[in-house]
């Protein structure tokens, strides 16, 4: 069965605001862990890396998924349209990919 894609704006780092630049991209949750293809190519975050994704809000207003994993840390934010550095989000595909991300957790 294909995994359900994704899409997303994504940011790694220690920090997300509004003045911060993302990446659009999509993202997928597979045996291997967790997916993100954007602009600089694919990347994947092996499940036993992963070590906490949460839900947080930005700036009192949207929700995004913070990833912690061994090799830092991910914000991610499922969309459903981004102009530039504008974006709506999709406020239950965050709800839906976090628990996809926490199910992997669990399964660590």
């Amino acid at each position: 069965m294909m995994p359900h894609k994704y899409k997303v704006f994504f940011h790694h780092g220690d920090e997300l605001g509004l003045k911060t630049k993302v990446s659009k991209g999509e993202a997928w949750i597979d045996d291997a862990g967790l997916n993100i293809k954007g602009p600089n190519g694919a990347k994947v975050i092996v499940k036993e890396e992963l070590r906490k994704a949460e839900l947080v809000r930005l700036c009192g207003s949207l929700r995004v998924i913070q990833v912690e994993h061994k090799g830092g840390r991910l914000f991610l934010c499922v969309i459903r349209f981004m102009i530039g550095q504008f974006a709506i989000g999709n406020f239950f595909g965050n709800g839906k990919l976090q628990k996809e991300l926490s199910g992997l957790l669990s399964s660590n």
